[in-house]
C-alpha cells in the first residue's frame, strides 16, 4: 500500500498522513497522538474484569538499530498482517496513548503502524519528551 492508497479512517490517521507528507508540522501529529487511542497487540486476553494482568505481554518489536519498540496501530484493522507474522499476539486492546506512555520503559520507543507506508517511529527520547509534555499538562488520561 502506497501513501496515495492509504485512506485515513480517523483523526489520528489524518494527522499522521498530513505530517508524513509535510503538510503539517510533526508536532501536530504528536498533539493528536496524545489525545488518541491506539491499538496494541497482546499475547493474552484481558480478563472479564478488564484489569491489566502483569503476565500479559505487549508486542515489542526490534527496530533496524536493534532497539525495542512497542508496536501500536492507528486502528485495529491496521494490525491484521501481524496476527499471521506473530501468532503469539492474537489479542488486541484499544488504549489511550497516554496510558501506554506511562507503562513503557525508558529505553523503549514506539513504532506506529509497523510495516505500513503511513507510519512513524518514535525514539525512546521522543517518548520521554511526550511523557514530560503530558506531565507538564497535568493530564490524568
Amino acid at each position: 500500500m502506497s501513501v496515495t492508497d492509504f485512506n485515513p479512517t480517523n483523526s489520528l490517521e489524518r494527522a499522521l498522513l498530513e505530517a508524513q507528507q509535510g503538510r503539517v508540522a510533526p508536532t501536530a501529529f504528536f498533539d493528536e497522538l496524545l489525545q488518541s487511542q491506539v491499538f496494541v497487540l497482546l499475547d493474552r486476553e484481558i480478563g472479564p474484569e478488564g484489569v491489566w494482568d502483569s503476565s500479559i505481554n505487549l508486542c515489542i518489536l526490534t527496530n533496524a538499530s536493534g532497539l525495542p519498540v512497542a508496536a501500536v496501530f492507528t486502528a485495529p484493522d491496521r494490525s491484521a498482517p501481524w496476527h499471521e507474522r506473530l501468532p503469539q499476539f492474537q489479542f488486541g486492546l484499544l488504549v489511550s496513548f497516554t496510558w501506554l506512555l506511562r507503562g513503557l520503559g525508558p529505553s523503549v520507543g514506539v513504532v506506529v503502524n509497523p510495516g505500513l507506508t503511513v507510519g512513524a517511529e518514535l525514539s525512546p527520547e521522543a517518548i520521554a519528551n511526550l511523557r514530560q509534555q503530558v506531565a507538564g499538562n497535568g493530564s490524568a488520561t
